[in-house]
């Protein structure tokens, strides 16, 4: 009898069994209709690499087959939940949503053998293995999110494909997509074309850390088209993956002010910085035209993501300019404001009523709370002390966890080792159970700062994120960080299979000896060995 699979995220419950389910040249794949687009995915996944090919057809009848494979409709399974049966003559899948049964898929994968993810696989194979066993699985929370931030460096389509593949692979279900910031804006706007032609290009770029006086020396631009945007977004959709755009305003705009300074508070000019940290220059909230500018933007960013949830950043606003703008001091006393400092909810108010009118609602970074929000906004917490948004929780506002110190991965390993991101809870401790389920999921963000190639990316990336899915999708009883590493080893292969290449795993435990040292590393540029 098998005593165990390495399963990422592990499920709810398995049952092993003895013997195996073979799949070859005699099986085929017969579903309810409601799962054709899965069980077709099922099928050419094992066709790609194989020397048969499985048939494939729709049928709501309960046929029993010599050799196959069932996709069944079960109502009473969780929406993202799924049941998987594996006996020595056939698999059956059961799910009440397309959602489920994909995921069952995703479970079936990691159950072959590796081989099957190797897009180039030869020879292939006549027939493929599958333990006997039964998985009974659904996620602990609706939010399992990974976010890139490519304001800072710009990433092409393919390889936040290559990304998406492994967060479906990990059933993790939202991508959010920081396409704007002080260096950079990256997604078109059509009514203001010099967003791109201007605030995608900077100049050089800073290199070694915050305080660090080099540059790299070259400039960097790079920018989506609204049809590459949804091209990004149809691929994720095929993977159950919701696109959740963030526009960043009103700080952290520079980019935007450069190719349009005249929505600034002293009407530049402006360059596109090539150094990071926060910038002084900030949209001004007191021009009514302003306001336009964010209208337009929004309008047309609602025609490309169909999310329903639009992400408006907010965090890290200096309040400098707005202190000697007319505009603004005039915006305070005619609003009724008490002081500047609440020209920032005033803005993220009227953005959601903005988003509200298309049909949307709002997230944002955990400054947003002082802003009148609706009841289905949400609120993404960074930073700041847990028990500061325990009374949010208890009225029922909606909270996906990111804090810095424990998921933020463009750390340095010596900093956020694997067994830190792996070891947090998004639900703080202590919180009541009626209100833990105002804590909807945990989102893993990468600031590009100082990633500046896929080498970097992909470093920091894995296999932290395989952590984040685990505690996304799995019962914190059951998870064990040594059964976790075992079986994070056995799916290395498969990211290398598909170009991924991970942080050895000897680098990315603590370092004792480092460790008194490490908050140094969030004003240095980590370091990854040579190639």
């Amino acid at each position: 009898m098998q005593n165990t699979v390495n399963l990422i995220p592990l499920p709810e419950r398995i049952l092993h069994e003895d013997g195996q389910f073979i799949i070859g040249e005699k099986s085929c794949i017969l579903h309810d209709p409601v799962f054709t687009r899965v069980a077709q995915n099922l099928a050419n996944l094992i066709n790609r690499a194989s020397t048969f090919v499985l048939p494939v057809k729709a049928t709501s009848d309960n046929i029993d087959l010599p050799s196959g494979i069932k996709f069944l409709l079960k109502d009473s399974v969780h929406s993202e939940g799924y049941e998987l049966l594996v006996t020595k003559s056939g698999m059956i899948i059961a799910a009440s949503q397309p959602a489920g049964a994909f995921y069952a898929v995703q479970t079936v994968r990691q159950l072959l053998d590796p081989a099957i993810d190797d897009p180039a696989i030869s020879p292939k194979r006549d027939s493929w293995e599958v333990p006997c066993i039964e998985i009974t699985d659904k996620p602990r929370f609706p939010w399992r999110g990974f976010m890139l931030d490519v304001g800072r460096h710009f990433f092409g389509k393919e390889i936040i494909k290559q990304i998406l593949d492994v967060m479906a692979a990990i059933k993790m279900n939202v991508f959010h997509w920081h396409l704007t910031d002080d260096q950079g804006w990256r997604i078109e706007i059509k009514k203001y074309p010099r967003l791109v032609q201007v605030g995608s290009r900077r100049k050089n770029t800073q290199v070694g850390g915050y305080i660090s006086p080099m540059r790299s020396g070259k400039p960097h631009e790079g920018h989506y088209t609204q049809d590459d945007a949804r091209e990004i977004v149809d691929y994720a959709r095929d993977r159950f993956i919701t696109v959740v755009p963030e526009i960043e305003f009103p700080g952290h705009c520079t980019a935007a002010l450069a190719a349009y300074p005249e929505f600034s508070c002293t009407g530049g000019p402006f360059d596109v910085p090539t150094t990071f940290a926060i910038k002084k220059d900030v949209l001004c909230i007191g021009k009514e035209q302003s306001f336009d500018f964010i209208r337009q933007i929004f309008d047309e960013i609602c025609t490309v993501f169909p999310s329903k949830i639009i992400h408006v950043g907010g965090d890290e606003t200096p309040t400098h300019r707005w202190k000697r703008c007319p505009d603004c001091k005039a915006r305070v006393r005619n609003e009724g404001l008490h002081s500047v400092s609440e020209l920032q909810p005033y803005f993220t108010s009227r953005i959601g009523k903005l988003l509200a009118e298309r049909g949307r609602s709002l997230i944002g970074w955990n400054e947003i709370l002082g802003a009148k929000l609706a009841a289905d906004d949400i609120v993404q917490f960074w930073t700041g002390r847990t028990k500061k948004i325990l009374p949010h929780l208890a009225k029922g506002r909606k909270f996906v966890m990111s804090p810095f110190f424990n998921v933020y991965i463009d750390h340095d390993y010596v900093l956020l080792p694997l067994d830190m991101v792996y070891g947090f809870d998004p639900v703080p401790k202590g919180l009541p159970a009626d209100q833990q389920p105002n804590v909807i999921g945990i989102e893993v963000p990468l600031w590009t700062e100082w990633v500046r190639n896929t080498r970097r990316l992909f470093w920091q990336l894995f296999p932290r994120l395989l952590a984040v899915a685990e505690t996304g999708w799995t019962r914190g009883d059951l998870k064990d960080y040594n059964s976790f590493k075992t079986r994070v080893a056995s799916f290395y292969p498969r990211l290398e299979r598909n170009g991924i290449g991970a942080a050895p795993l000897g680098k990315v435990e603590r370092n004792i000896l480092r460790k008194p040292f490490s908050i140094l590393h969030l004003f240095f540029e980590p370091r990854i060995p040579e190639a």
